[in-house]
């Protein structure tokens, strides 16, 4: 039976220590751990720590686009106006 350790080295992906810069960058990383993930070749160690790995992607994520958010509100001067919903039941 392999060790924690070596799971965790085996599965460590070097985007989670040293998180993407781009929005596309993170989700792309995030990406390819939910398809390893769902290839159902993992152990339970391996999967736990991918899972992890994959939590800490998606709060880099939703941190960009929390960032991005900020820019375009100030670049409007505050003055965000909800898109009309063009998708109205009758």
């Amino acid at each position: 039976m392999r060790s924690m350790t070596t799971v965790m080295e085996s599965s460590a992906d070097p985007t989670v220590e040293n998180p993407p810069e781009a929005f596309a960058d993170t989700l792309s990383a995030l990406e390819r751990i939910i398809q390893r993930m769902e290839s159902g070749q993992l152990g339970l160690e391996e999967s736990v720590t991918l899972f992890q790995q994959g939590m800490a992607l998606a709060q880099r994520a939703e941190q960009q686009l929390r960032e991005a958010k900020q820019k375009v509100e100030i670049l409007l001067d505050g003055q965000v106006q909800p898109l009309p919903n063009n998708n109205e039941e009758d």
